[in-house]
């Protein structure tokens, strides 16, 4: 186990991202029972950026923590946006989006 699972890059307009890992193993019960059919049960990246931005992937590569700022920015670029609070919390208790 890596004892920071979060990592900072600068993407290609030298925007700074913050990348955290959120496993599975570390998802309260009550979580865990919203995500029993979701493709995050296994663990998820968000990915937030000094002006606001946030995105989630699930599932996410193994090797994330080291990567390139070049690959973990397409990675970044593929994931989902996440929506301000109470828009994901209707989301979460729906089942998550169907992309």
């Amino acid at each position: 186990m890596y004892p920071n699972p979060s990592r900072t890059f600068l993407d290609t307009v030298g925007l700074e991202w913050t990348v955290r890992e959120i496993a599975s193993p570390t998802l309260s019960k009550t979580l865990s029972r919203i995500l029993e059919n979701d493709r995050r049960r296994g663990g998820w990246l968000v990915f937030e950026s000094a002006d606001g931005d946030k995105r989630r992937l699930a599932p996410y590569p193994p090797d994330w923590r080291t990567m390139s700022a070049f690959e973990i920015e397409r990675w970044c670029m593929r994931a989902a946006p996440v929506p301000p609070a109470p828009e994901r919390r209707v989301e979460d208790q729906a089942g998550g989006p169907a992309d």
